[in-house]
C-alpha cells in the first residue's frame, strides 16, 4: 500500500472509540456501501489485484435499472425497487426528497444510525434530513476519490454509524471527459482497489471486520462518452462484498435493488414486503 495511504489510515484510527458489542441476534453491526459512479464491471475486473479479490464474494454480471443513469440507478440501489416503482427517471437535482422509503429511513426507523457522503449533490435527494445523522456533499475535484473516502472513513471511525453510504464520482467523470475504457478512464479505475483497501484497513484497525459488510458496486457503466441506455456496457455493474463473507463468485443474478435488501438483512432488519430486491446475504455470508 502507498505510504501516504498508510499515513491517512494512522490518522483516522488515532482516537477510535471502543466498538459496541456484537448484536446478540447474529446480525452484523456495520454496513458500508461504496458506490463508484460509472464503474464498468469489466474495467474493474481487469485491474483487481488477486489478493484483494480473494477476500471478496463477487459478481461481474450484476445489472442496474433503466435509465442507467446516476440518480435513477442510485434511487433503485437505495430504495429496493426499480424505476417503474420509484419513478425517478430524471438525472438532475430535484426539489425536496424522494417520496418512498429508503435504506436510510428504514434503518433510522429501527433506532439505528445512517449517514451518507456523496460526490454529487443530486444524491442528497435520497437522504431526507431526518433519516440520516449526517449527509455531506464533498465537492472535491475530479480524480481525488481518496479524499472522499478518507472523510467518510474518519466519520466511520469516530461516529460508528450502522449504515454508511459513500459515493465516488471519478470513473464517471473520466468516462464523460475521455470515454469509457479510454486510457484516462482506466487510470481512474486503477485507483479503485486502493480505495477499497483504505476502507478495509480502517475496519481492520477498528477490530470490526467480522461484524461488518462492505458492499462495493456502481450505479451504471458506460460506452463512448455516455450511458443511460439498455446497452449491456451501460447496464452491467460490479457487485462485491467484503468483511464477514464467504469469498468466491456469487452464483446468482444480482440487480442493483438487491443492495438495499442485503443492507437490511445484514443489520437484522425486516425487508419491506413492497421491495423488489432480495437479500444476497445467505449466499455471501460465512456459514
Amino acid at each position: 500500500m502507498l505510504p501516504w495511504i498508510l499515513a491517512v489510515l494512522a490518522a483516522i484510527v488515532l482516537a477510535i472509540p471502543r466498538p459496541p458489542a456484537v448484536a446478540q441476534d447474529g446480525a452484523l453491526r456495520y454496513v458500508i456501501i461504496l458506490s463508484f459512479d460509472g464503474l464498468r464491471a469489466d474495467a474493474l475486473r481487469q485491474v483487481m489485484p488477486a489478493g484483494l479479490l480473494a477476500r471478496a464474494a463477487y459478481s461481474w454480471t450484476a445489472q442496474t435499472t433503466l435509465p442507467s443513469s446516476t440518480l435513477p440507478s442510485h434511487t433503485s440501489m437505495l430504495t429496493g425497487v426499480g424505476t417503474e416503482i420509484h419513478r425517478v427517471r430524471f438525472n438532475d437535482r430535484a426539489r425536496g426528497y424522494v417520496a418512498i422509503p429508503t435504506v436510510f429511513s428504514v434503518v433510522t426507523g429501527q433506532g439505528k444510525v445512517a449517514a451518507a457522503f456523496v460526490n454529487k449533490p443530486k444524491l442528497l435527494y435520497l437522504a431526507r434530513p431526518e433519516t440520516v445523522a449526517r449527509a455531506e456533499f464533498l465537492p472535491y475535484p475530479a480524480h481525488r476519490q481518496e479524499q472522499v473516502v478518507r472523510e467518510a472513513a474518519r466519520y466511520l471511525a469516530q461516529a460508528q454509524p450502522h449504515l454508511l453510504f459513500i459515493h465516488v464520482a471519478d470513473p464517471d467523470d473520466a468516462g464523460h471527459s475521455h470515454g469509457w475504457m479510454s486510457a484516462p478512464y482506466l487510470v481512474a479505475v486503477r485507483r479503485v482497489p486502493a480505495t477499497i483497501e483504505m476502507v478495509l484497513d480502517v475496519l481492520t484497525r477498528m477490530y470490526i471486520m467480522d461484524r461488518s459488510l462492505l458492499i462495493v458496486t456502481a450505479d451504471h457503466g458506460g460506452h463512448g462518452r455516455t450511458h443511460g441506455t439498455s446497452d449491456p456496457q451501460d447496464m452491467t455493474i460490479p457487485w462485491l462484498a467484503f468483511g464477514a463473507v464467504r469469498p468466491g463468485p456469487i452464483p446468482l443474478a444480482i440487480t442493483t435493488y438487491d443492495t438495499a435488501a442485503t443492507v437490511l438483512a445484514a443489520l437484522g432488519i425486516p425487508i419491506p414486503s413492497s421491495w423488489q430486491g432480495n437479500s444476497i446475504l445467505p449466499i455471501v455470508t460465512r456459514q
